[in-house]
């Protein structure tokens, strides 16, 4: 029992910053180690969980900052671009794709800092709500999201002879996990949140960087 305390202390110092599956299997053993559950439960729950990362492939392992909150963080370079023409063609990346205009986000050139608030749909049909601080240097672009929440909408449906009303749920991402602990048949349904989350950032990052260098392709005419 020793040995694995230790083994405990070890994956969870080694995770500090993160949220992984050896995160979430540090949590439910520490349960155990608590008397909170059973060892025969321990193992029925460590197998089945298991068994649904197996089939998702992956855990999406979530970064976190040394606040202990989800920070997302992508650094794009770009040859022989200034500060100012990736400013301004980053400001029109997101005019077209967003429609945010300046009046709507805080921009400045002298110190290459754009702030927004912003929202988009997820595959699993929630909407992420998150802050994008792009940080602007000569050749360089640090694209950050941060403040990540959900929203899910839940239609009214009947319940036996009950009408359940329209409810819409707000979730901070820090809520969500440990995902361990929640019903397995929930499992699933957090798992893909997150990995549909890590998933729309690394593209929208990408598709500003496309955009840019293939800007000048675009204007030949």
């Amino acid at each position: 029992m020793k040995k694995l305390l230790i083994l405990l202390i070890l994956i969870l110092g080694s995770n500090l910053f993160a949220q992984t599956d050896s995160t979430e299997k540090a949590i439910l053993y520490k349960k155990m180690l608590d008397k909170e559950i059973i060892q025969a439960e321990f193992s029925r729950i460590a197998m089945k969980w298991n068994e649904t990362i197996s089939e998702l492939k992956k855990y999406p392992d979530l970064p976190f900052d040394k606040s202990e909150q989800v920070h997302y963080s992508f650094l794009n370079k770009f040859v022989n671009f200034n500060k100012e023409k990736l400013f301004n063609r980053t400001l029109e990346w997101l005019t077209i794709n967003y429609g945010l205009v300046p009046s709507y986000i805080y921009s400045n050139l002298e110190d290459g800092k754009i702030i927004f608030r912003n929202s988009l749909n997820l595959k699993t049909g929630s909407t992420c709500n998150f802050t994008t601080v792009i940080s602007i240097k000569n050749e360089k672009i640090l694209m950050e999201y941060l403040g990540i929440a959900y929203q899910t909408f839940y239609e009214g449906h009947y319940s036996d002879d009950s009408w359940i009303p329209d409810k819409t749920i707000t979730l901070d991402i820090n809520q969500v996990f440990p995902i361990i602990l929640r019903k397995p048949t929930e499992w699933n349904l957090y798992l893909n949140m997150l990995k549909t989350t890590s998933e729309l950032f690394s593209t929208e990052t990408r598709n500003l960087y496309d955009y840019i260098l293939s800007y000048d392709s675009y204007y030949l005419f």
